[in-house]
């Protein structure tokens, strides 16, 4: 499971840092939605989006794809870019929630 931690991690540093190729791949998934200041997404959507784009989550399933995320320091390692993952639209059960991560002023941009 570190393995995919790590990704986990890489992948949201690579969002926080704005990265151009990725913000790309996101704007153009209909399940996500982009604006200035945020990327907004659903677990299960994040998770078959990766599956796709990610070698490392091709093999793994949704709930540990679940545990991983919310196991992982993702807001401790993307804060360093002005970052932070926040619950946007709470519906008292993970899977059908809204995140997003939104980036302050003082994120950087590729």
């Amino acid at each position: 499971m570190r393995g995919v931690e790590q990704a986990l991690i890489r992948f949201f540093e690579q969002a926080a840092q704005r990265d151009s190729e990725l913000l790309e791949k996101l704007t153009r998934e209909r399940s996500f939605s982009m604006e200035e200041d945020r990327w907004s997404f659903t677990l299960p959507d994040l998770h078959r989006f990766l599956q796709c784009h990610e070698a490392v989550f091709a093999a793994i399933d949704y709930k540990d794809f679940r545990r991983a995320i919310f196991n992982s320091p993702v807001n401790q390692a993307i804060r360093t870019y002005g970052a932070e993952v926040i619950i946007v639209d709470n519906q008292g059960k993970v899977d059908q929630s809204s995140y997003a991560i939104v980036w302050n002023t003082a994120g950087s941009r590729s």
